[in-house]
């Protein structure tokens, strides 16, 4: 088993990732001496896949839980699946004392997440992600939150996890188009720290045989101890955690855009890495050649949806209500080789503007 500590100031905690660690959760959890409320929160699909392996690792050491299924899907990541899981939190008379488990991707692990943070001013719960891109990425950390119409994650709270259990056996229900989603999140960590983790990337995305191998058992170690490193760093993301959204200031735009429906996470995220490339070209941040293979990389990692019907307008209109845009300034985040990027502020507006529509132009 693999274990990496996350330690911050006023807390700490462990991921542990290891196949088949789901059939053993249940004495991990049980090792927290909560109360016997334990309130699984997912989705029917999570549930139907999942739930009798956890069921009966809770069962095995006599712990029993009441469960609550949502509708998965970012379109649903909203204000309004909030207000359900709280009400039936209160019907099952949930206290400070019960454990709150999140078993799903993305989603479920932000929802639940910030259910935890704000129901009765604070829930203890665990992550369990079932998604490539939650397993690396989202899971890891204590960023919880819902979106809003005019932008992503805008409702949420820093809010960390008890533990984080990482079993990648459970990507192999997943599709294939959700495996690329996270790769494009992997990608990512390569690009702002390790070039040896971006090669790996690359490779395990090109050969794409099976889900369940030694690279990508490697990728998810690697990703998720460069994620702990900078957020035992930088908790409440004041610098070096900011690394962490190259990609997401233009990425989480065109996901607001198009209401959630039209991309994935790692999708929008793949487009928003290249935007943030060429914006560096653009102001000299990064070599043409380095620019261009890092670009021509990333489009060839897995097939990217064209951004069809979208317009200049209504990308800025998001972009502009993003939590990164302070004081009038937006920070990005551009490479400026493969493994290091840099926090640039006050970039004209008009340069994003010349870049993204040259972009719309080209693949539309």
């Amino acid at each position: 088993m693999k274990t990496i500590p996350v330690k911050l100031k006023e807390t700490a905690y462990q991921i542990y990732i290891q196949t088949g660690l789901i059939k053993k959760i249940g004495s991990f959890i049980n090792n927290f001496q909560h109360s016997p409320k334990i309130i699984v929160i997912s989705s029917h699909k999570i549930l139907r896949l999942h739930g009798e392996n956890l069921t009966s690792s809770l069962q095995r050491v006599g712990l029993n839980h009441e469960t609550i299924a949502i509708r998965d899907g970012e379109h649903h990541k909203n204000l309004s699946t909030l207000k359900i899981v709280y009400q039936k939190l209160a019907r099952l008379r949930t206290s400070r004392s019960s454990l709150l488990v999140a078993l799903g991707g993305g989603v479920i692990g932000d929802i639940a997440g910030f259910v935890a943070a704000s129901y009765l001013r604070g829930v203890p719960y665990v992550q369990i992600p079932t998604t490539l891109l939650a397993q690396i990425d989202s899971s890891i950390g204590g960023k919880t939150g819902v979106n809003l119409i005019s932008g992503k994650n805008l409702v949420g709270a820093f809010y960390q996890p008890q533990a984080v259990f990482i079993d990648p056996n459970l990507l192999n229900t997943l599709p294939k188009k959700e495996i690329e989603s996270g790769y494009y999140e992997a990608l990512k960590y390569g690009i702002i720290s390790d070039p040896k983790l971006y090669g790996l990337v690359i490779k395990q995305a090109l050969k794409f045989s099976s889900h369940q191998n030694t690279s990508l058992y490697k990728i998810i170690c690697k990703s998720a101890e460069i994620k702990a490193r900078i957020v035992t760093q930088d908790e409440r993301e004041s610098h070096d955690r900011m690394t962490l959204n190259f990609g997401h200031t233009l990425g989480h735009a065109i996901e607001a855009a198009t209401a959630y429906r039209k991309f994935t996470h790692g999708q929008a995220i793949g487009h928003g890495m290249i935007l943030a490339t060429q914006i560096a070209k653009q102001l000299g941040k990064i070599s043409a050649a380095e620019g261009e293979k890092l670009q021509n990389d990333i489009c060839h990692l897995a097939p990217l949806p064209r951004l069809n019907n979208l317009r200049w307008q209504s990308i800025c209109r998001h972009m502009l209500s993003d939590k990164k845009f302070i004081d009038n300034r937006l920070k990005f985040i551009l490479p400026r080789k493969i493994g290091k990027v840099e926090i640039v502020e006050g970039i004209p507006l008009a340069v994003i503007q010349t870049v993204v529509q040259k972009y719309l132009r080209e693949i539309s």
